[in-house]
């Protein structure tokens, strides 16, 4: 279970006291600690233990929080300031918690999908990208980010 996991990772780096990984294991800590926040939270709101599949949306959802963050860093927002040491964090912070994520669809799975699923809803045009999007989105959800189904889809329907 990635519960599991993410606790013995936890209490690994915890114990390591090698003073050349003290940093990164700081930063180690750090991160799994504020994703086990986010489980507690699930468990208090939802009175109940989370599952693999709310694990990963829980996991997909702080990966996209880092790179959020890390576009910022790198100067993708209205200041235009590159922040490289907020970047090389942010980029570590990924690393930490990709891991725990299932196995993330390739762009040449993405487009099987969708055509099927434009097959389905038979769409036709761009405005149809809403029906597309409810039939793809329960068979990628945790297994591909979401930005590039979405990007995929709206290239199908625009004819690209």
């Amino acid at each position: 279970m990635i519960l599991d996991q993410i606790k013995a990772d936890l209490t690994a780096a915890m114990k390591d006291r090698e003073p050349a990984r003290k940093e990164e294991n700081q930063l180690k800590v750090l991160t799994l600690r504020t994703l086990l926040a986010e489980v507690k939270s699930f468990e208090v709101n939802n009175r109940k233990q989370p599952e693999d599949t709310d694990l990963s949306l829980m996991i997909s959802k702080a990966v996209k929080q880092f790179r959020e963050t890390l576009d910022n860093a790198m100067g993708k927002n209205a200041a235009g300031v590159v922040r490289e040491d907020i970047a090389a964090l942010e980029r570590t912070k990924i690393a930490i918690v990709e891991k725990y994520l299932p196995t993330q669809m390739d762009k040449a799975e993405i487009e099987v999908l969708v055509a099927k699923a434009i097959a389905q809803a038979g769409a036709t045009t761009p405005k149809d990208m809403g029906a597309v999007m409810a039939i793809v989105r329960p068979q990628t959800q945790g297994k591909a980010d979401g930005k590039l189904v979405s990007e995929v889809v709206k290239a199908k329907l625009s004819g690209a």
